[in-house]
């Protein structure tokens, strides 16, 4: 997953024209961590992923392209598994 967000990332700072180094100045990081993102060796704060698509002026979702959706049946009986253990409990009724 990394890596292909990586990947996006270095696609659309060459389609900006940006070399790692400026963007990571644009961005407030190290330039080695542009790098490390790229390659998906790095795990990416959501602040610096917000501010990285806005300087290269794209879209988040952009950046997400290529993602494998997640399995619908897994997810379903997770929610289900969930929503048993989240119950809300019975309110004791306040003796007067």
């Amino acid at each position: 997953m990394l890596r292909l967000i990586g990947r996006n990332f270095r696609e659309a700072r060459l389609k900006a024209n940006l070399t790692q180094e400026c963007l990571a100045e644009l961005v407030g990081v190290h330039w080695k961590t542009i790098g490390h993102i790229e390659r998906g060796s790095y795990p990416i704060a959501l602040t610096t992923f917000a501010r990285l698509a806005q300087f290269l002026e794209t879209s988040p979702n952009r950046l997400l392209d290529g993602l494998d959706s997640p399995d619908p049946q897994r997810t379903a009986q997770i929610k289900k598994a969930m929503a048993r253990k989240r119950a809300p409990a019975k309110k004791k009724s306040a003796a007067k």
